[in-house]
Protein backbone atom coordinates (compact mmCIF):
# COMPACT_ATOMS: atom_id res chain seq x y z
CA UNK A 1 0.00 0.00 0.00
CA UNK A 2 2.78 2.42 0.90
CA UNK A 3 4.69 1.50 -2.26
CA UNK A 4 1.65 2.48 -4.33
CA UNK A 5 1.34 5.72 -2.39
CA UNK A 6 5.01 6.61 -3.05
CA UNK A 7 4.52 5.75 -6.74
CA UNK A 8 1.43 7.93 -6.92
CA UNK A 9 3.32 10.80 -5.22
CA UNK A 10 6.13 10.43 -7.75
CA UNK A 11 3.72 10.47 -10.71
CA UNK A 12 1.74 13.38 -9.26
CA UNK A 13 4.94 15.37 -8.85
CA UNK A 14 6.84 14.58 -12.02
CA UNK A 15 4.13 13.94 -14.65
CA UNK A 16 3.66 17.69 -15.14
CA UNK A 17 7.37 18.19 -15.68
CA UNK A 18 7.56 15.22 -18.09
CA UNK A 19 4.66 16.58 -20.17
CA UNK A 20 6.24 20.06 -20.08
CA UNK A 21 9.62 18.68 -21.27
CA UNK A 22 8.13 16.48 -24.02
CA UNK A 23 6.06 19.38 -25.41
CA UNK A 24 9.08 21.68 -25.25
CA UNK A 25 11.27 19.23 -27.25
CA UNK A 26 8.43 18.68 -29.73
CA UNK A 27 8.35 22.41 -30.42
CA UNK A 28 4.72 22.77 -29.36
CA UNK A 29 3.86 26.14 -27.84
CA UNK A 30 3.67 25.63 -24.08
CA UNK A 31 0.65 26.85 -22.14
CA UNK A 32 1.61 29.03 -19.18
CA UNK A 33 -0.64 26.99 -16.89
CA UNK A 34 1.45 23.87 -17.50
CA UNK A 35 4.59 25.74 -16.52
CA UNK A 36 2.95 27.00 -13.30
CA UNK A 37 1.56 23.56 -12.39
CA UNK A 38 4.97 22.00 -13.00
CA UNK A 39 6.60 24.68 -10.85
CA UNK A 40 4.11 24.09 -8.03
CA UNK A 41 4.13 20.29 -7.93
CA UNK A 42 7.85 19.63 -8.38
CA UNK A 43 8.89 21.07 -4.97
CA UNK A 44 6.03 19.19 -3.30
CA UNK A 45 7.75 15.81 -3.76
CA UNK A 46 9.22 15.97 -0.26
CA UNK A 47 5.90 17.00 1.26
CA UNK A 48 4.08 14.04 -0.30
CA UNK A 49 6.81 11.66 0.89
CA UNK A 50 6.59 13.10 4.41
CA UNK A 51 2.81 12.68 4.49
CA UNK A 52 3.07 9.06 3.31
CA UNK A 53 5.83 8.32 5.82
CA UNK A 54 3.96 9.89 8.78
CA UNK A 55 0.51 8.46 8.00
CA UNK A 56 0.97 5.27 10.09
CA UNK A 57 2.24 7.33 13.04
CA UNK A 58 -0.73 9.70 12.81
CA UNK A 59 -3.10 6.73 12.75
CA UNK A 60 -1.35 5.19 15.76
CA UNK A 61 -1.69 8.45 17.71
CA UNK A 62 -5.35 8.66 16.74
CA UNK A 63 -5.99 5.06 17.87
CA UNK A 64 -4.06 5.52 21.12
CA UNK A 65 -6.68 7.97 22.34
CA UNK A 66 -9.57 5.79 21.26
CA UNK A 67 -10.23 7.87 18.16
CA UNK A 68 -10.95 10.96 20.30
CA UNK A 69 -8.18 13.02 18.72
CA UNK A 70 -8.84 15.23 15.73
CA UNK A 71 -6.62 14.83 12.68
CA UNK A 72 -4.77 18.01 13.68
CA UNK A 73 -4.15 16.77 17.23
CA UNK A 74 -3.09 13.32 16.01
CA UNK A 75 -0.69 14.91 13.51
CA UNK A 76 0.79 17.08 16.26
CA UNK A 77 1.17 14.00 18.47
CA UNK A 78 2.86 12.08 15.65
CA UNK A 79 5.24 14.89 14.70
CA UNK A 80 6.02 16.14 18.21
CA UNK A 81 5.53 13.40 20.81
CA UNK A 82 8.06 15.10 23.09
CA UNK A 83 5.83 18.17 23.38
CA UNK A 84 2.91 16.08 24.57
CA UNK A 85 5.08 14.19 27.06
CA UNK A 86 6.32 17.55 28.37
CA UNK A 87 2.73 18.79 28.73
CA UNK A 88 1.75 15.63 30.61
CA UNK A 89 4.72 15.94 32.99
CA UNK A 90 3.96 19.62 33.57
CA UNK A 91 0.32 18.83 34.34
CA UNK A 92 1.39 16.04 36.72
CA UNK A 93 3.79 18.39 38.55
CA UNK A 94 1.06 21.00 38.79
CA UNK A 95 -1.27 18.38 40.31
CA UNK A 96 1.44 17.33 42.78
CA UNK A 97 1.96 20.96 43.85
CA UNK A 98 -1.76 21.45 44.42
CA UNK A 99 -1.91 18.27 46.51
CA UNK A 100 1.15 19.23 48.58
CA UNK A 101 -0.24 22.73 49.18
CA UNK A 102 -3.49 21.22 50.40
CA UNK A 103 -1.51 18.89 52.70
CA UNK A 104 0.57 21.81 54.01
CA UNK A 105 -2.55 23.77 54.81
CA UNK A 106 -3.92 20.81 56.76
CA UNK A 107 -0.78 20.29 58.86
CA UNK A 108 -0.18 22.52 61.85
CA UNK A 109 3.28 23.67 62.81
CA UNK A 110 4.35 22.03 66.08
CA UNK A 111 4.98 24.38 68.99
CA UNK A 112 8.66 23.34 69.12
CA UNK A 113 9.16 24.77 65.61
CA UNK A 114 7.30 28.03 66.09
CA UNK A 115 9.15 31.29 66.61
CA UNK A 116 9.43 32.47 70.21
CA UNK A 117 10.39 36.08 70.62
CA UNK A 118 13.46 37.07 68.59
CA UNK A 119 15.11 33.62 68.51
CA UNK A 120 13.99 30.71 66.41
CA UNK A 121 14.37 27.25 67.85
CA UNK A 122 16.51 24.96 65.70
CA UNK A 123 15.23 21.42 65.24
CA UNK A 124 17.33 18.86 67.10
CA UNK A 125 18.03 17.00 63.84
CA UNK A 126 20.53 19.71 62.87
CA UNK A 127 23.91 19.02 64.41
CA UNK A 128 25.44 22.46 64.01
CA UNK A 129 24.30 25.94 64.88
CA UNK A 130 22.91 27.63 61.74
CA UNK A 131 22.12 31.05 63.20
CA UNK A 132 23.87 34.00 61.56
CA UNK A 133 27.14 35.04 63.21
CA UNK A 134 27.70 31.73 64.97
CA UNK A 135 30.45 30.44 62.69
Amino acid sequence: VRARAYTFAFLLTWSWWIVFTVLEFAGVPLPDALEYVSGIFTPLQGFWNLMIFMYPKVMKAKRSQGGNLSWCQATTEAFCPAINRWRERRAAKSDEREISQEDDEKEEIPASHQQQGDTELVPSSLSRDVRPGSE
